[in-house]
């Protein structure tokens, strides 16, 4: 039976890590817990649309005793960090002890060579651990083109990045973009089975209360950003009014 992408389904998932005696880590680790032979999880979350899922699912691993690496855009048009509501809710994580990283997004540079958009990395992570104030030492890139999968190190140097071969080869990688596990589920795979080192990637836009569709899905988080933008612009106007109003 396939694993439910709701809350329930994810603690299962987190359970069953636990009980098979994995530990959470943290990417900058990854080598050293290779060479140990460790049995470890690396838990990444690509926030690409829906802040407060992210806080959601944060809190349901704390209450866990898990910790999980939060990769959050800078540009995009889908969240504000660098609002009230947005940085609260990051530090709220972060406070829970998890960790923080950049989800460089390389489409909102359009055309540039390499040595551009590694300038532009270096300038968006450093924005996230000055306005956060701490590291952010990985980088996850979005929708990555083809020349980042499994190399191109010099995109985010010095940092790391989360599609390098120490995280994608030598770390059985799992993902589940677009609403679907891809390379398969995770506790059906050969290496959870024989105790291998993982990294899960997993969008908390994905995972709600109860189970859907990817595109009924995102027209509930749009229908929810459209209550947001209405009840923010009445809040601002005397003039506008929500029109449930």
């Amino acid at each position: 039976m396939g694993l439910c992408f709701t809350h329930a389904g994810y603690r299962h998932l987190l359970s069953r890590l636990l009980e098979a005696g994995y530990t959470p880590a943290a990417f900058a680790d990854g080598e050293r817990l290779l060479e140990k032979e460790d049995r470890f999880v690396l838990l990444r979350h690509d926030i690409d649309f829906d802040l407060s899922a992210a806080l959601t699912m944060a809190r349901m691993e704390a209450e866990m005793g898990v910790f999980s690496t939060w990769f959050v855009l800078l540009r995009t048009e889908h969240y504000n960090l660098f609002s009230a509501e947005g940085s609260a809710l990051i530090k709220e994580i972060l406070g829970m002890g998890h960790r923080l990283g950049l989800h460089f997004d390389c489409a909102v540079y359009p055309g540039a060579p390499l040595e551009e958009l590694n300038a532009g990395c270096g300038r968006e992570a450093r924005v996230l651990e000055d306005w956060f104030g701490v590291d952010a030492p990985v980088v996850s890139i979005h929708r990555p083109p083809a020349f980042v999968i499994g190399n191109a190190e010099s995109l985010t140097a010095p940092r790391l990045h989360t599609y390098l071969p120490l995280f994608t080869r030598r770390i059985h990688y799992l993902a589940e973009s677009r609403g679907m596990w891809r390379y398969g589920e995770p506790l059906e795979s050969a290496a959870f089975l024989a105790g291998k080192p993982l990294h899960l990637l997993i969008h908390p836009i994905w995972w709600g209360e109860r189970a859907a569709t990817p595109v009924q899905t995102l027209y509930d988080f749009i229908d929810r950003r459209h209550r947001h933008l209405e009840a923010s612009v009445a809040a601002n106007s005397t003039v506008y009014r929500t029109r449930d109003s």
